[in-house]
Parts: structure tokens; C-alpha cells; sequence
């Protein structure tokens, strides 16, 4: 695997709004076919939220443990990558359909708030350093979760913020799908 270091510098942040457009809608594809496992359909917001929490948190505890043990050899980086993949999209979709339900109970779009996460996106990936402390990918999924939490506590409380929590949330999850994509598809040819 190429060193942490290295990603950090080649992640593209730069991207334009519909290239974040884009890389977003991949992520919820992705995102929605984890969701088609069996299970209740997701027609309110709140328990949508508390279905993406263990997809958040074992998406960060793969990010910080890649970061604190940057030595790791063998097949296991990329496999705490694929984790954090895979738990960021899930988390990620689950999170837009909580958007969308909040959104039809209170008359806007989960659309609407698009523009707003891939600004804050775009933001983290352009701020993005390995050599910060906490790394910022460390950052952004330990801060996902805690916009997580506040936006389920909005929700509850009938909060106008919720949709603000929300785009929050998603921002750092796109933020952290797109280092993990970027770090597996750019994997030293073996």
C-alpha cells in the first residue's frame, strides 16, 4: 500500500460541484445496494439515523486504526480501507434517506441541501493532511459521528437545524468514501 502520506497529497481536492455530484451519486449506488438486505424499510428519519451509526463507527474505528499503525503490511490496509468504504456508504445512504424522509415531513428536498455538503466536502478534502492530529480523515469520521448524533437529537426535538446536522453528516462521509475509493483504486501495482 502506498504511504498515508502519499495519499493525502495525490487525493484529488479540487473537484468541481458536479464532479462531487457525481462521486456522491456513485456513493449512494453503492450505499443502496448494502441497503437492500432484508429488513424494515426505512420510512423515518430517526431510526434511519440510528441504523447508520454502527456503519459510522466501525467506518472510524477502520480510518483511526489505519492511521495509528501506518506500518501494517500484508493484505490488511486494504482491508480496513474496503471497511471503511463500505461502512461510509452504508452509513452515507442511510443518512440521505433520513434527509429525504425529514425533507418530505417538512416541505424541502433532500436536493436542496446538495450543494451545501459538497461545499463542505470539497472543503475537507482541500484541508485534508496526514500530518495533522489527528489526521484529518481521523477527524472528519470521529466528527461524522458526532453530527450524526446531533442531527438525531435535532430530529427528536423537531429542529430546524436538522437538515444543516444532516448535510454536516453526509459532507464528512462523502469526504471519507472518497480518500478510501481513492486509496484502493490507487493501490501499487503488486
Amino acid at each position: 500500500m502506498n504511504d498515508l502520506g502519499d495519499i493525502y497529497r495525490r487525493l484529488p481536492s479540487e473537484g468541481t460541484l458536479e464532479q462531487l455530484a457525481a462521486r456522491y451519486r456513485s456513493a449512494q449506488r453503492d450505499g443502496a445496494q448494502l441497503a437492500d438486505r432484508p429488513g424494515p424499510a426505512l420510512t423515518l428519519p430517526i431510526p434511519a439515523l440510528a441504523r447508520a451509526i454502527p456503519a459510522a463507527a466501525t467506518a472510524s474505528t477502520a480510518i483511526h486504526t489505519l492511521h495509528a499503525l501506518p506500518d501494517l503490511e500484508g493484505a490488511l490496509p486494504e482491508q480496513l480501507l474496503e471497511i471503511a468504504r463500505r461502512n461510509a456508504v452504508d452509513a452515507l445512504h442511510r443518512c440521505h434517506r433520513a434527509l429525504e424522509l425529514d425533507g418530505a415531513d417538512h416541505g424541502y428536498t433532500a436536493e436542496e441541501w446538495l450543494p451545501v455538503l459538497y461545499d463542505i466536502a470539497r472543503s475537507l478534502l482541500q484541508s485534508a493532511r496526514s500530518d495533522s492530529e489527528p489526521p484529518s480523515l481521523v477527524q472528519a469520521t470521529q466528527d461524522a459521528i458526532g453530527w450524526l448524533s446531533r442531527s438525531i437529537a435535532e430530529l427528536d426535538e423537531g429542529s430546524e437545524e436538522a437538515p444543516s446536522s444532516l448535510a454536516e453528516t453526509l459532507a464528512r462521509l462523502l469526504a471519507v468514501w472518497i480518500f478510501t475509493d481513492f486509496a484502493l483504486r490507487h493501490q501499487p501495482s503488486a
